[in-house]
């Protein structure tokens, strides 16, 4: 073999190496671009899953203060103490009015059947009192009513303003929510639930 075959042919071999270097590279390069692809689509994918399970009912905290006042000024009227709001009793209300918008029923009881003196009394019951009590008033309506609408209607049931009016009562809470989509018997309409709760326990 003469010294320039043998170069010729280490040269081939070296292009012949250098061409599969080139198409491994090339290759790698391919698949690290589609990896990266898929999890793009993948990461969008799990964005839109978080987005789509994202609830349209929002707890409307600012409401509820406004309608803690409302409520507390018609007491006043009657010649009746003004109510403590308590974090216990909010937190039941709320409780309340989200699962009745998230269920998409309108009732006192709990969606499992406990009674609303029990979900009142589990959120506020502490401290084994020798003596409990509760009340509750729920409403709800499309798309909404005023703080002072909502008292109105109460005070316009005889039991509901039987509930409010009480000179039993030492604290309470209250929870309104919104549903834009509204489940249930609320038939996909824009609804707004409340539950206002009410305790005495010593």
């Amino acid at each position: 073999m003469t010294e320039a075959r043998a170069l010729r042919e280490r040269g081939a071999r070296h292009s012949r190496g250098r061409r599969r270097l080139a198409i491994t590279l090339l290759a790698t390069l391919l698949i690290t671009v589609l990896a990266l692809a898929q999890g793009n689509v993948a990461g969008s994918q799990t964005k839109s899953a978080k987005s789509a399970k994202k609830s349209p009912i929002t707890v409307m905290t600012g409401y509820e203060n406004q309608l803690a006042a409302a409520m507390n000024a018609v007491r006043k009227q009657y010649g009746l103490r003004a109510l403590k709001l308590v974090p216990g009793l909010m937190r039941s209300a709320d409780k309340h009015s989200l699962q009745m918008a998230c269920n998409g029923y309108f009732a006192h009881s709990s969606p499992n059947g406990a009674s609303f003196f029990t979900r009142v009394r589990s959120f506020y019951g502490g401290g084994n009192p020798s003596y409990f009590s509760a009340g509750e008033n729920i409403l709800w309506a499309q798309p909404r009513v005023t703080p002072r609408g909502v008292v109105a209607r109460w005070l316009a049931s005889p039991e509901h303003r039987r509930v409010l009016l009480s000179s039993h009562w030492r604290v309470f809470g209250v929870g309104v929510v919104s549903s834009a989509h509204g489940a249930g018997i609320f038939a996909g309409q824009t609804v707004m639930l409340v539950t206002a709760d009410f305790a005495v326990k010593r």
